[in-house]
């Protein structure tokens, strides 16, 4: 594996702050892996988008394919930051333990992680050093929350859930679910399990339909005209586009419109007599909440460490044994080199002998303080340096190539 070209590129609500919502919209999956594919070097390429983070991770990473993605990045965000090696892999720690969310220990984060796995695969970037990364993230992740949190009598929350407690739907209300996704689905699941009747309204019919079928919840026409019969309205679309204007609930039953969209799907300019609750007001208290040391919180991160050690080691004992075993051989190709030279000088075996020997120790001596710096190195994937380092020896190692075609072209 070759975890330390693992880059990542990410704008999150605590790099812009509000800012995020009106900045982070102009980003498209499609639009994004597209701009990938222009570069050849980018082999494997993951992007996680959520309702507060934007993160873009690739391999291989260094100085060309990190200013090819932050030319884009720049494009559409006013902030961004970057994590190289194993600080990129422990970010993804975090975040799939729900540790770097604005609900500490959301559940939303594993699926969401899943669901950018699968897209990575279908759009071709999705390989071995990402699919080992992914595949012991989501690990340690279930893992935190195993341990730490429902196992410990500790409530996992969800932005869902919090959503739902922050609009408090009163006895009686008609609640209208606009959206049938993943997102509508867990909305849909809350309310259910809080024992609140709703209808659920989708531009595609048969999504409506198995949420009715999971739920019990009555189907709507997706029809803004029928939505003002309702007294909250939840939406939960992907849609890039406001779905929900002032004028569609001028004149209605609407009080109270909880928007989950990021874009947002609901217009801010709404009528005075209706409480709109969207992602950049709620993530406001939300984040207030997440400073405030929690249990779950102080368990997870030490499990995080701990699995992060653990993995990271594995790691660094793979990679000293890879670059090692590169330098060696790409030095006993220059031995060689030479002793083609001092061969041709027709020297006697027993020079030849010694001067094959002085080679060598002039070697060891040259590459000893390299070796013993890698070899007691806590972490050398974090820096630039070791990158650098491998591309030049696979430089030299395609002229050794290229050299032994030339001379059996000649032959």
């Amino acid at each position: 594996m070759e975890k330390g070209g693992i880059f990542l590129i990410k704008v999150t609500y605590g790099d812009l702050g509000t800012l995020y919502f009106s900045t982070i919209k102009d980003f498209q999956l499609d639009e994004v892996y597209d701009y990938i594919k222009k570069n050849e070097r980018i082999q494997e390429a993951l992007v996680l988008w959520t309702c507060n983070r934007f993160e873009i991770y690739f391999y291989p990473g260094d100085r060309e394919t990190v200013e090819f993605i932050e030319d884009y990045v720049n494009s559409k965000s006013l902030k961004h930051s970057v994590a190289h090696g194993l600080d990129a892999i422990k970010h993804l720690f975090l975040v799939v333990a729900g540790l770097d969310s604005m609900v500490i220990g959301e559940n939303e984060i594993l699926g969401q992680v899943k669901e950018a796995w699968e897209i990575s695969k279908q759009k071709g970037f999705s390989g071995t050093n990402l699919n080992e990364l992914v595949k012991k993230s989501l690990e340690v992740g279930r893992k935190a929350r195993r341990e730490n949190g429902n196992g410990n009598g500790q409530r996992v929350r969800s932005v869902a859930g919090e959503a739902l407690d922050e609009i408090g739907i009163m006895p009686g209300q008609k609640v209208l679910v606009v959206g049938a996704g993943d997102l509508g689905t867990q909305v849909s699941s809350f309310l259910s399990r809080r024992g609140i009747h709703f209808s659920v309204s989708n531009r595609s019919a048969e999504r409506a339909r198995e949420i009715s079928k999971a739920f019990g919840a009555t189907i709507e026409d997706f029809d803004k005209k029928k939505w003002k019969s309702y007294d909250v309205i939840v939406t939960a679309t992907k849609s890039s586009d406001v779905i929900l204007q002032r004028k569609d609930v001028l004149h209605s039953n609407v009080k109270t419109i909880l928007d989950l969209g990021a874009p947002p799907n609901v217009s801010t300019e709404m009528p005075s007599s209706v409480k709109l609750v969207n992602m950049e007001s709620l993530s406001k208290k939300l984040t207030a909440k997440r400073d405030k040391k929690n249990d779950y919180a102080t368990k997870s991160l030490k499990t995080v460490n701990q699995e992060f050690d653990k993995f990271s080691q594995k790691l660094m004992n793979v990679d000293r044994e890879e670059l090692l075993k590169m330098i060696f051989e790409y030095s006993n190709r220059v031995i060689e080199e030479e002793m083609k030279y001092f061969e041709r000088k027709a020297y006697g075996t027993d020079k030849t002998g010694q001067i094959r020997k002085g080679l060598e120790s002039a070697r060891n001596k040259l590459l000893g303080f390299v070796i013993n710096g890698i070899k007691n190195a806590k972490d050398i994937r974090s820096s630039e340096t070791v990158t650098n380092m491998e591309m030049i020896l696979n430089e030299n190692f395609s002229r050794y190539e290229t050299k032994k075609v030339k001379k059996i072209t000649r032959d």
